[in-house]
């Protein structure tokens, strides 16, 4: 179920028993390599579907983790891509995930819960 690389039982229960953001923070830097990544085959799916209907002026990814739907965003969106977690780990994992090339990408701390029906240009 889980890779070499992915994160041990210790880290796991570690993880488990913190608070929710902050677990999310330490399974971070190992987050792609366990089952809850969203499969590429997903992401293949989802990036044939919005080629077909695209391109876009700009796309959000809300609860983005560690960046693996913004860079299929990316790469179907012309003038931005904003990525929202509240994971300030996930995100860091993100912005070095994510490769410079297409349109800028803006990463937001913000919990997707809460954030209003505005564009996210708009909420702070």
């Amino acid at each position: 179920m889980f890779s070499p690389e992915g994160p041990s039982p210790r880290e796991l229960a570690v993880q488990a028993l913190s608070s929710v953001e902050r677990g999310y923070d330490l399974l971070a830097p190992k987050f792609d390599h366990t089952p809850f990544r969203t499969p590429d085959a997903v992401l293949d799916a989802v990036g044939s579907a919005l080629r077909r209907t695209g391109p876009f002026d700009a796309g959000l990814d809300l609860c983005c983790g560690t960046g693996a739907g913004v860079g299929v965003l990316a790469r179907v969106c012309r003038e931005r891509v904003t990525g929202v977690d509240f994971s300030a780990g996930m995100l860091d994992v993100a912005r070095q995930r994510v490769r410079p090339g297409g349109p800028p990408v803006s990463w937001v701390r913000a919990d997707a819960a809460r954030c209003p029906s505005r564009p996210p240009s708009t909420w702070w």
